[in-house]
């Protein structure tokens, strides 16, 4: 059994996954045997596979390749490439997303040193624009080890602190809590990290490992609109009935990982001068759902700005 499996969703991206699967191959090459490479295609040619084949024929961790035809929803084929898993760790890395260098040996020195103790681990991330220009370093001063309410508060009050690639989660860990569920549409991400962090905190690592892209393409995702705040509500719901926090104080941070969210839509849209797109975003804050949970004192002085931009005449 390897003790890494990077798994890679892809589909219709060969340019992407080609990078992302290099950036694997070279990362990784001092702790190859170590690590297993997991890709799921949903592409309509053969050209990713082929892709994948030519350079993972030798590769010394060995690896899984499957074409899905007809492609699988996005849900599915994430879960599709992390079935394909036999490692005792996954670890999800998207297409659009790379690892650094010498990110394997980081990531294989934690996971041995984690043993049977910590059951997720949190890295750092680069996060950077198309061009792969880093905007920001997300990263921990210290390895920390969150228990369940603390780790549940820090992801729950910052809709930021988990950025996928960042993420490595133990076999056993999954198998108590499952992989994504359809039901939870854009946001399976943040419903797998509440039942992961609620049943075994989290162990944030001062290590940065990987790059998550935000682009323009995630303009067009359709996350922000009322149908995600419903499913929001419907995760901070379920963290409720975890009966690990008192529901008063998961409200409060739903309010401000609402806010975080719906200000990060609008920045991304005033970002390019999108004006009238900002305005339809901050309109997210009348929805009852987010108005019955009060105003975010944390996330005020931001509302209070980007609402002044995004009302000036364009």
């Amino acid at each position: 059994m390897a003790l890494l499996s990077i798994t890679m969703p892809t589909r219709n991206r060969p340019e992407l996954f080609e990078r992302a699967l290099i950036s694997v191959l070279s990362g990784c090459a001092a702790v190859s045997e170590h690590v297993e490479v997991t890709v799921s295609d949903g592409s309509d040619q053969r050209t990713t596979g082929e892709l994948a084949k030519r350079l993972l024929t030798d590769w010394p961790g060995g690896y899984r390749y499957v074409w899905n035809s007809p492609a699988l929803s996005l849900t599915d084929n994430l879960n599709r490439a992390m079935d394909l898993a036999s490692g005792e760790w996954i670890h999800q890395l998207h297409d659009d997303d790379y690892l650094l260098p010498g990110a394997g040996a980081r990531m294989c020195h934690a996971l041995e040193r984690a043993g049977d103790g910590p059951a997720v681990l949190l890295f750092g991330v680069d996060v950077v624009d198309a061009e792969g220009k880093r905007r920001r370093r997300q990263a921990f001063h210290r390895e920390r080890y969150l228990e369940p309410p603390a780790a549940l508060r820090r992801l729950l009050r910052n809709s930021s602190f988990v950025r996928h690639p960042g993420i490595v989660i133990h076999r056993r860990a999954l198998d108590k809590t499952g992989i994504f569920d359809p039901a939870m549409a854009v946001a399976i991400d943040v419903d797998l990290w509440v039942r992961l962090f609620s049943r075994y905190g989290v162990c944030c690592v001062p290590h940065v490992v990987s790059a998550y892209t935000v682009h323009d393409a995630a303009l067009t995702t359709g996350m922000w609109h009322p149908d995600t705040i419903r499913v929001f509500d419907e995760i901070f719901d379920r963290a409720v009935r975890t009966g690990i926090v008192p529901e008063d104080k998961i409200r409060r941070w739903q309010a401000d990982f609402l806010s975080q969210f719906i200000l990060a839509g609008a920045y991304r849209r005033l970002r390019p001068g999108r004006r009238a797109e900002a305005r339809e975003v901050l309109r997210l804050f009348d929805l009852p759902a987010v108005a019955k949970l009060g105003i975010s004192m944390k996330w005020l002085p931001v509302r209070v700005a980007f609402t002044a931009v995004a009302r000036r005449a364009a």
